[in-house]
Parts: structure tokens; C-alpha cells; sequence
């Protein structure tokens, strides 16, 4: 499992700056070659008086990966032992990244 911080607080699963859900899926464009090519595919935006039906913060979950140009993806699957979604108060899963990506090319 990695070590999952989260800086996207407008998002439902956002807790305490963690997830509540138990696996993610990081999103990329095509061959990614930054971190902005990237997204939390798994982001959905805190609406008025929609909760999560999962409350639980945790800092640890399986990370699903689409990001293939990215050193820590094996298989379709971050093998980073820590990362961090960044997007603040996003109201897409495009305005959110993956802040650890590094490309293959670097």
C-alpha cells in the first residue's frame, strides 16, 4: 500500500487532508511527461449535503495508475511508497495531479 496525503479538500473523500477511500486511480493523458499531464481519476466533488459513504480517513491505500511514463508505475499500479495529490479546492478531477509523478524520461 502507499501512503496517501491529499491537499484536495473539496473532495468527498477528503477528510483531515487524507482519503477515505480504501484505493484511488491516478488518470494521465496520453504519454505524460509531468505532473500536470496527471489527475485523481477517483475525485468527486463535495456537494451540499452529499457525504461519503466511507468516513474513515486513512494514509495508506492501493493507487491504480495510468500513468505508464511514470517511474513508480509498474503494471498499472504505484509502487511509490508515499505520494501526494495536490488540487486544493478543485471542482474537476482535471484540476487535481498527482504531485509525485516523475517521467521515465527524466
Amino acid at each position: 500500500m502507499t501512503r496517501l496525503d491529499c491537499t484536495v479538500t473539496s473532495c468527498l473523500y477528503n477528510k483531515e487532508r487524507c482519503c477515505c477511500k480504501d484505493n484511488i486511480e491516478v488518470g494521465a493523458e496520453g504519454a505524460s511527461r509531468h505532473s500536470r499531464d496527471t489527475c485523481c481519476a477517483s475525485f468527486r466533488e463535495r456537494g451540499e449535503g452529499v457525504r461519503s459513504s466511507v468516513d474513515i480517513p486513512t494514509k495508506n491505500t492501493d493507487v491504480a495508475c495510468q500513468a505508464v511514463e511514470c517511474t513508480f508505475n509498474e503494471n498499472c499500479h504505484c509502487q511509490a511508497k508515499h505520494i501526494g495529490i495536490a488540487g486544493g479546492a478543485a471542482c474537476d478531477c482535471r484540476e487535481t495531479e498527482c504531485a509525485t509523478f516523475r517521467c521515465k524520461c527524466e
